[in-house]
């Protein structure tokens, strides 16, 4: 696959980019010892290591109980599963799967749920997309934060329903408002037990902040969803969206750009939906746009503009910061707007361009709060390279050459147009 002698771009910057896309982070110690691209493809695509469990956290005891230390393990537990890359292409899976699966914890609130949402997340990250979407859509944070739980035959609330159209499975212009209602009914009936509430004496047997299906709450009538009519429930109502040919292409579409950063053809969109459609596992489309030439083409290098997260992470990376020090990772990333389970809305994280806005570059250099007190004086080179940067300006060089503070170097090799890249 390394075809280094017919390319601009070096054979050591493509391995950086497989580990790059595949992974999270720059993980540039590992793609520093990796051999080739095809190397570099089997260690991201590895699952055979263990992954550890998710941090126990005791379910609140009401609605008012908050655990500031529970906030934290969320948090940490996510922040050190990036930074260690244990099993890459699930990290990568696991942050595209929330990007579009959002939540947000100003609204779910309670720790306990986003820890539960995440281990959705992981637990279905690389196996089957019909299995995630159904775990999610009754899932209690999903509930909580798209009004699922208010959502009952007697007071529809549509919020759900529509985004599951419109952001999780057929997209915008392959629906109508009629099956927005349809959607909206067929989802009625699920709360989520919050103990202390009036719910105790109904639901009291039930497993406390867990999803409970209503019967009395939920529509039982005949409904038309896509062009199909029946006494639809929730999983019967993913089964149609999932037999759209819409949300294949869609998403197999969105994967695409999300590892290969670049716009997918029509005739590639159609022939990664088709596979993905034919048992919607995630890795089977993994391997197929990995497959794709395109992949490790020039023009795929570097035309992804990086996400604040994925340089904060890259930056931790390369400079093995003290606990201290990686304490300021949090607060760097919150100040940009980009930390997890804090999106600026249901479709997710801005990308592209809308990441280069004045205040997100200039907030960049906080990133270099994860420097540590001590550190080495290394020139530019060696600094991009702990960064898994390889073919950089001379322009580049220079200006972090020739600046004698290591410190300040570090801030300003951050802030490389090559860093913004990835």
């Amino acid at each position: 696959m390394d075809d280094a002698t017919v390319s601009r771009v070096s054979s050591r910057e493509k391995i950086a980019h497989v580990v790059r896309r595949l992974g999270y982070g720059a993980n540039a110690a590992v793609a520093a010892d990796l051999q080739d691209t095809d190397a570099a493809i089997a260690w991201a695509l590895d699952l055979s290591v263990q992954a550890p469990d998710l941090p126990a956290i005791e379910p609140p005891e009401d609605n008012m109980q908050r655990d500031r230390r529970a906030v934290r393990l969320v948090y940490q537990y996510w922040l050190e599963r990036l930074l260690t890359a244990a099993r890459p292409i699930e990290e990568r899976l696991v942050w595209f799967w929330h990007d579009h699966f959002a939540v947000d914890a100003r609204k779910v609130r309670q720790p306990y749920l986003l820890n539960q949402h995440h281990g959705v997340l992981r637990t279905h990250a690389t196996g089957n997309f019909a299995d995630l979407i159904k775990a999610v859509a009754v899932d209690p944070a999903m509930l909580r934060y798209l009004d699922g739980g208010t959502n009952a035959r007697q007071s529809l609330n549509e919020n759900f329903g529509r985004e599951v159209l419109e952001l999780y499975t057929v997209g915008r212009g392959n629906f109508t408002e009629e099956d927005v209602l349809a959607s909206a009914r067929a989802f009625t009936g699920w709360v989520v037990y919050v103990p202390g509430t009036r719910a105790d004496r109904l639901l009291r047997d039930q497993r406390p902040w867990s999803s409970v299906f209503v019967d009395s709450r939920h529509d039982s009538g005949s409904k038309t969803l896509l062009g199909e009519t029946g006494n639809h429930d929730a999983s019967a109502a993913l089964d149609i969206m999932l037999e759209h040919p819409s949300t294949a292409d869609r998403i197999a579409a969105k994967l695409y750009a999300e590892l290969v950063g670049l716009t997918a053809s029509e005739d590639t969109q159609i022939r990664l939906g088709h596979i993905f459609r034919g048992g919607y596992s995630t890795m089977a489309l993994v391997e197929a746009i990995v497959s794709d030439p395109t992949f490790l083409s020039d023009e795929a290098v570097h035309a992804k503009i990086r996400s604040p997260l994925e340089q904060a992470v890259g930056v931790a990376q390369a400079l093995a910061p003290d606990r201290q020090a990686l304490g300021a990772i949090v607060p760097a990333i919150e100040q940009i707007g980009y930390l997890p389970f804090r999106p600026p809305n249901p479709a997710g994280y801005p990308k592209g361009v809308r990441l280069l806005s004045p205040h997100r570059l200039v907030r960049t250099f906080d990133f270099a709060a994860i420097t540590p007190r001590h550190i080495a004086d290394l020139d530019a080179s060696e600094m991009l390279q702990r960064l898994g940067l390889y073919d950089v300006s001379a322009t580049t060089s220079d200006v972090v050459n020739a600046i004698e503070d290591p410190h300040l170097r570090w801030a300003l090799v951050v802030n490389a147009p090559e860093h913004h890249l990835v």
